[in-house]
C-alpha cells in the first residue's frame, strides 16, 4: 500500500525520482517512478489498489499502464492465458468503472448500466485493441448531459490507450445509448432482419456483460434475448451460424513448411483470428443461441454450460478451450513481439517445433469443429 501511495503523489505531482531517507533522516538511495512500476506490474491486488485510489485521468492513466505491465509479466512466466485474459478484464472492468465515476454524478449511476461486449465482454481480450461498450438506461430516467457523459467515456478511454471502435459500437452512438424498452425493440428488429450487420450487433450484445451501474438491467435484457430467440424464424441460428464457416480451411499451411528442411525461408504466414478464434467463438456463441445460454458470455462459460445441456461433451468442450487459449496466447505473443497490438498474424516458421505441432492440432481442431457445426446447422464450409 505504501509504494502504491508514493506513486499515486508522484504521478499526481509529475515527480520522476523519490528518495530513500533511513530512519535518521538519511538519503540511502533513490527508486524512480519505473522502479515502482517494475514491482506493482506483477501483483494484480496492487493494481486493482492504485484503481481504486485514483482520482483524476493521470492516476488512472498509470494503473492502466501497470495493466500492460502485468500482462507482460505473466506472458513471460508462462501463467495459463485463460487465468491472464480473466483478471485483465477484471482490471478493465475496474478501470472503466473509476472512470465512469469520474465524470457522471451519483443519480446517472445508479439509473445506468455499462456493460462491455465483444472480446473485453467474454473476458478474452488482452491487449486494449478497440472498445465495445453500451449503456443501457432505466426506462423514465433521463439526464440533459447524458449523450456529452458517453462521448467523454469513450474519449477518455482512447486517451487512456483504449482505442476507439471503428465500427462505432460504443456509448457514444445513440444506438448503443437507450433505455431498457428501446433497446428490447431494437434486439427484436435484429432478430427478424437478415441485414448481415445485425448478426454482428447481435453477436455484441450477446457478449455483454456488466461493468458498474444498476446490474438488473443488463439481466433484463439477457432475458429479452431468450424471447426473442425463441419469437425469431426458426432458420435463424442456422443463418448466424454461417459466419463461423465463411473463412477457409488453412490446414494445407504444414506442407508449405517443407522448404524450412532446407534451409529456404518461408513468407506463409497464418491469420490466427480468422483461421483460429473467431471460428471457435462464433460456433461456441452460435450453439449457446441455440441453447438459450446467455448468463455467461465467456466462451468457457458457454461450453460448460453446453456440457451441462449435453450439447458437447466434457472431452470436446476441453478440447475447444485449449484450442482457443492456445491461438489467444499465441495472438499475444504475436502482438507483445511488435509495436502493433493489432498484430494478428503469425509465421510459424519463427515458432519452435513444440509451438508448430500445436499448432497444427489446433487448425486439426477448428477444423472438426467446423465440419461439426456444417452437419449440424446443414451448411456448407466457406
Amino acid at each position: 500500500d505504501e509504494i502504491g501511495d508514493a506513486l499515486l503523489t508522484m504521478t499526481r505531482y509529475r515527480i520522476h525520482r523519490l528518495p530513500v531517507i533511513d530512519t535518521h533522516g538519511k538519503v540511502i538511495g533513490v527508486l524512480g517512478q519505473s522502479d515502482m512500476l517494475a514491482h506493482i506490474g506483477h501483483h494484480s491486488q496492487l493494481i486493482s489498489i492504485e484503481i481504486e485510489q485514483a482520482t483524476d485521468l493521470p492516476s488512472l492513466a498509470t494503473a492502466v499502464e501497470l495493466i500492460g505491465r502485468y500482462i507482460r509479466a505473466q506472458h513471460q512466466n508462462g501463467i495459463k492465458m485463460g487465468n491472464v485474459s480473466r483478471m485483465v478484464q477484471t482490471l478493465n472492468a475496474q478501470v472503466f468503472t473509476k472512470l465512469w465515476q469520474l465524470i457522471v454524478p451519483d443519480n446517472v449511476m445508479e439509473n445506468t448500466c455499462v456493460i462491455v461486449m465483444g472480446s473485453e465482454g467474454r473476458g478474452e481480450q488482452i491487449m486494449r485493441t478497440d472498445q465495445d461498450n453500451a449503456l443501457i438506461i432505466r426506462d423514465g430516467y433521463d439526464h440533459p448531459k447524458l449523450a456529452q457523459f458517453a462521448d467523454t467515456f469513450n474519449q477518455h478511454l482512447a486517451d487512456l490507450g483504449y482505442p476507439l471502435c471503428d465500427g462505432n459500437i460504443m456509448m457514444n452512438n445513440p444506438m448503443w445509448r437507450q433505455p431498457l424498452k428501446a433497446f428490447k425493440a431494437q434486439i427484436g428488429t435484429w432478430f427478424k432482419n437478415t441485414e448481415p450487420m445485425h448478426s454482428i450487433y447481435l453477436s455484441a450484445i450477446f457478449d455483454g456483460e456488466y461493468v458498474c451501474g444498476d446490474e438488473s438491467l443488463l439481466i433484463q435484457i439477457r432475458e429479452h434475448l431468450k424471447i426473442a430467440h425463441r419469437q425469431s424464424d426458426l432458420m435463424f441460428v442456422r443463418q448466424f451460424a454461417r459466419a463461423a464457416l465463411q473463412f477457409g480451411d488453412v490446414s494445407q499451411w504444414w506442407q508449405k513448411l517443407v522448404p524450412l528442411l532446407g534451409g529456404k525461408p518461408s513468407a506463409y504466414t497464418i491469420d490466427l483470428k480468422k483461421s483460429g478464434i473467431f471460428p471457435l467463438v462464433h460456433g461456441i456463441r452460435t450453439l449457446a443461441l441455440e441453447h438459450d445460454i446467455f448468463s455467461d458470455p465467456s466462451s468457457k462459460g458457454r461450453l460448460k454450460a453446453l456440457v451441462q445441456t449435453h450439447a458437447l461433451t466434457q472431452e470436446r468442450a476441453d478440447t475447444l478451450l485449449e484450442a482457443l487459449e492456445f491461438f489467444m496466447a499465441q495472438r499475444l505473443s504475436v502482438a507483445l513481439s511488435t509495436d502493433n497490438k493489432y498484430a494478428k498474424e503469425v509465421d510459424p516458421t519463427t515458432l519452435s517445433a513444440l509451438e508448430r505441432d500445436l499448432l497444427k492440432e489446433c487448425l486439426a481442431v477448428v477444423k472438426s469443429f467446423k465440419a461439426q457445426l456444417s452437419r449440424h446447422y446443414q451448411l456448407e464450409i466457406g
